[in-house]
């Protein structure tokens, strides 16, 4: 017994020692995930933020590269007008040379023209300037406003939008002349709209990636908080057997001690019930092994069923007889069949249908007698079976989880009354009706009553009384 003690003990710490240092290496995992994510995320952005002050810069750059050369060419185009030639005052353009910069040049072109009084045209520069455009950019919407030397607007051309966000405009202005100052003003409504149509690939792409990085941030979250969860119901599951495993191994221990002292040899009735104490005890312990090992083998569909007609009144019968014997409250079956046969495995549908009522027993009200209520029919071609208590009822949230493994109610383990328990009952319970091709629901209320409703399918014969 001390020796039992003891090796509960140990193995309490070393599962509480291995749940404290996997919560501890989740977190950091958690901890590291999130922090690579935010870094990851942070280099994308500061990555596409680069490339788009590059692209603005680039766009920036040709578009007053075009509009300097459309101003230009505007010039060349009436410097070289046939309706003037040999009518210029001046022979050669002064200031005007090879080496300098376009700005300065096209100076010097305005210069000469305004002295030889012919003005700019502001629809042929616009023109030259939109055929440069299409050939760089599918659309682009701007406009060219022309301002005299007295800052008054002397002409202007509006392409696209007219009414725009002057924080996201580019604008750029060009000193036509250098006497009586005259200045050609360019605004580009949105030329964001251009550089993110040229990023539009990098940003798909940069989205994708992102969302694959958050969904793996998210799944792998996922996957820490469920082996949080196993190994909380493996520590819960080890204290449970332990405990339950506990109770019949004394039972056994103290009876083998009390034969072994010779003291009830003299004695054959309680000889008798000793052995039948230590039969009964062996045989819940090999039970309860043979439950871990059957759902296992369920789960990994290792189970070959021997379906037969089986009597279904006869078996609800020796259930509910064997139930009404061994507990300790009143139990009062109200049975209604109306079906004789049903198609299984006897062995297993039987033991399905006793953990629930041994459940409905179990999880009664500690006040009250236990009723329960076993009904079948038959219902759109296939077999309905019915168990209904009045016990403590299960939760909504609840009932979505409790034919999984080591799963057990909220309001059974926060209870005041222990309750022995693996949370294996119902999941041995839904995989047997599973592997008769079946299925089972719950309808309960919490603090009122449970139902589990099994329906199975059946032969056309499981109909006819088998004499």
């Amino acid at each position: 017994m001390k020796l039992l003690l003891y090796l509960q003990q140990k193995n309490n710490i070393i599962e509480s020692f291995k749940i404290t240092f996997l919560l501890v290496k989740n977190n950091y995992i958690k901890l590291i995930t999130f922090v690579a994510l935010v870094s990851i995320l942070l280099l994308q952005g500061g990555w596409l933020y680069n490339t788009y002050k590059l692209m603005e810069t680039e766009f920036k750059e040709n578009i007053s590269s075009l509009f300097i050369r459309s101003l230009e060419q505007e010039a060349i185009l009436r410097i070289e007008d046939p309706t003037k030639k040999g009518m210029w005052k001046q022979k050669v353009v002064e200031g005007f040379r090879v080496g300098n910069d376009q700005y300065t040049n096209n100076r010097y072109l305005q210069d000469y023209l305004y002295i030889e009084d012919y003005p700019i045209f502001l629809e042929k520069a616009d023109s030259i300037f939109n055929e440069d455009v299409k050939k760089n950019y599918e659309s682009l919407d701007y406009s060219l406003l022309l301002i005299d030397s007295l800052g008054n607007q002397a002409d202007s051309i509006s392409h696209g939008q007219r009414h725009f966000n002057e924080y996201f405009s580019y604008k750029e202005t060009v000193q036509l002349r250098n006497i009586a100052p005259e200045y050609m003003m360019l605004t580009v409504f949105s030329p964001h709209k251009i550089i993110f149509g040229k990023m539009l690939l990098l940003l798909i792409g940069s989205l994708v990636l992102a969302v694959i990085v958050l969904y793996g941030l998210l799944l792998q979250i996922r996957i820490i908080a469920r082996q949080k969860r196993i190994a909380e119901l493996r520590q819960d599951f080890t204290h449970a057997m332990v405990h339950d495993m506990k109770s019949p191994l004394t039972t056994i221990l103290m009876g083998i001690r009390s034969l072994k002292s010779g003291k009830i040899d003299d004695k054959p009735q309680m000889k008798e019930q000793h052995y039948a104490i230590i039969i009964q005890e062996g045989e819940r312990m090999l039970g309860l092994a043979n439950k871990i090992l059957e759902i296992a083998q369920f789960e990994g569909q290792q189970v070959i069923l021997s379906k037969q007609p089986v009597n279904l009144p006869d078996l609800i019968g020796s259930l509910t007889e064997k139930y009404q014997l061994n507990v300790t409250k009143n139990v009062h079956f109200h049975i209604e069949s109306g079906v004789e046969y049903i198609y299984a495995d006897l062995h297993y549908i039987a033991e399905a249908f006793g953990n629930i009522i041994d459940n409905a027993i179990k999880y009664s009200k500690e006040n009250e007698d236990a009723e329960i209520y076993i009904t079948s029919s038959y219902e759109n071609n296939t077999v309905r079976l019915a168990f209904k208590d009045n016990g403590t009822g299960i939760s909504p949230k609840d009932q979505q989880k409790i034919f999984q493994k080591f799963e057990r109610a909220d309001s059974v383990t926060r209870s005041k009354k222990k309750i022995s328990g693996f949370g294996l009952g119902l999941t041995f319970v839904s995989q047997v009706i599973k592997a008769h091709d079946g299925e089972i629901k719950i309808n309960s209320r919490l603090g009122s009553f449970s139902e589990f409703i099994i329906n199975l399918p059946y032969d056309e014969n499981s109909k006819i009384i088998i004499d």
